[in-house]
């Protein structure tokens, strides 16, 4: 038997407006609960397969936790009780931090960055020693 799909219920809270420290809270708690269960049913005898099949009957379905989580409406973020408020929040957050992102790349990518400027500094220079050596060549002959 496998362990439970507790990145399928993540998501689905996620995607069901509940806030994300309830969900963060929710999923620990219920992968806890699940690996006690297998392992109190370790302790009393049952080999790996037996107790991850008795866990997964005793902790129920995860569809069925999830929509009694979901039809709590305190559990739900700021964003689904304020959703004008939200949408205008991530508008100006998202406004804000657009001209840090160039900022951020650079000095996320600042290797890669100094031998782009190098070598945009070296094609300049033997650019311009080309021109220097042809214009010397037109004047002196």
């Amino acid at each position: 038997m496998r362990r439970p799909d507790f990145e399928a219920l993540r998501t689905g809270l996620l995607r069901a407006g509940v806030a994300p420290r309830n969900v963060r809270r929710t999923v620990l708690e219920l992968g806890d609960h699940y690996d006690d269960l297998v392992d109190e049913a370790v302790a009393t005898g049952l080999d790996r397969d037996d107790a991850e099949c008795q866990a997964c009957r005793e902790l129920g379905d995860l569809d069925r936790i999830s929509a009694e989580i979901t039809a709590r409406p305190e559990l739900r973020g700021w964003a689904w009780h304020y959703p004008r408020l939200a949408m205008i929040a991530y508008s100006v957050a998202c406004i804000a931090v657009l001209p840090a992102v160039p900022l951020i790349a650079g000095v996320v990518n600042a290797p890669a960055l100094a031998r782009w400027i190098g070598c945009a500094f070296l094609s300049g220079l033997v650019t311009a020693t080309m021109l220097l050596v042809m214009q010397l060549v037109i004047t002196l002959t």
